[in-house]
């Protein structure tokens, strides 16, 4: 996982608090993340099973990072754990560039 600076990106500086937001959302696969340019907060929703309404808020990355590890943490038994590597394609009988679409 990246770190992040511990600077944050000056709000009025939305390119920067977008990649920020990208940053998060690459380093947190389960988590949608967006910067919220109305609200110049990140907001993050999770893509796992969670209750009802989590959706959480931060004024800087490293704020909504901690909040995502401490929602991850009490609800280990729902979020999934990272696909395996994907060996399917080193498979001796995979069909490597054809279509999975059984008429063509």
């Amino acid at each position: 996982m990246a770190v992040i600076p511990s600077t944050s990106p000056q709000s009025s500086d939305e390119d920067a608090c977008r990649r920020a937001a990208a940053q998060l959302q690459h380093d947190h696969e389960h988590w949608l993340v967006m910067w919220g340019c109305y609200t110049r907060s990140y907001v993050a929703f999770p893509l796992f099973p969670a209750p009802p309404g989590t959706i959480l808020t931060a004024r800087t990355p490293a704020d909504l990072a901690a909040k995502m590890r401490r929602q991850e943490r009490s609800a280990a038994a729902r979020v999934p754990r990272p696909s395996p590597a994907a060996e399917w394609e080193q498979a001796q009988d995979w069909p490597i560039g054809q279509s999975l679409h059984p008429t063509r």
